[in-house]
């Protein structure tokens, strides 16, 4: 038997495939979510000057990072691990904007405890809205143009921010994002620029949230669930 007919027995099984997956994807349920990419800054430049065992330890502090900003927020959960990046979805726009937050100033705290002078702890995060399909997979799993207009944004590269916003987000909640407003700023509409082989169907537009650190540390309005968590109950004191 010759390599040509182990490859059409391949093609054969995957053509197969291909017209069962086509009906399935139709059934596939709607998800209408906020998505959340967090990615950890020169992680490769890092594990390659210091090498695996380092870098290592440094990505496992950006995903327990994570995890410990997200884990009061019931509705936030984390979808995919990938590299040294992670996708994180959620019911509703304010949890996700406090665990960034939270993600961005602990980091900042974390900055030279992680990582060093040449490759500070950091990290860049990005908040987008819009409907995927929840795909038939061994984990939750979405795909859809809105996770992938969130991954080209998160192709900027700021020298103001490392927090961007995608319209979709901002325009759907001005006012919670004016609640914060002592904390952070936005920053007008901006217009992604893409090569010409990864344009999306419609214009891709961000707005940069910049953070004011100096009065982050001790801003005590909302973060609910954060003082759900530290508020002691009456039993617990009995």
């Amino acid at each position: 038997m010759s390599v040509g007919l182990y490859a059409s027995k391949i093609q054969a099984e995957v053509l197969a495939e291909r017209e069962v997956l086509q009906k399935a994807y139709r059934d596939y349920p709607d998800a209408n979510l906020y998505w959340c990419m967090v990615d950890l800054a020169q992680s490769s430049n890092y594990r390659l000057s210091y090498g695996p065992e380092r870098g290592y330890i440094r990505g496992e502090s950006f995903f327990a990072l994570i995890k410990a900003s997200i884990r009061p927020y019931a509705e936030i959960r984390m979808i995919k691990e990938i590299g040294d990046a992670t996708l994180v979805c959620g019911l509703g726009f304010r949890p996700l904007l406090e665990a960034g937050i939270l993600m961005l100033q602990a980091t900042k705290q974390l900055a030279h405890v992680a990582g060093d002078e040449i490759y500070p702890f950091a990290i860049r995060l990005g908040i987008d809205f819009g409907i995927a399909k929840q795909l038939s997979r061994r984990h939750e799993d979405y795909l859809g143009e809105s996770i992938d207009r969130l991954a080209r944004i998160m192709t900027v590269r700021s020298n103001t921010s490392s927090f961007l916003l995608g319209e979709n987000a901002y325009s759907q909640n001005r006012k919670i994002i004016e609640e914060y407003k002592s904390i952070c700023q936005i920053s007008g509409p901006i217009q992604l620029q893409l090569p010409g082989g990864k344009q999306l169907k419609e214009q891709v537009i961000y707005r940069e949230i910049l953070l004011n650190f100096n009065d982050l540390s001790s801003f005590t309005d909302y973060f609910s669930e954060w003082k759900k968590g530290t508020q002691q109950q009456p039993s617990e004191q009995a």
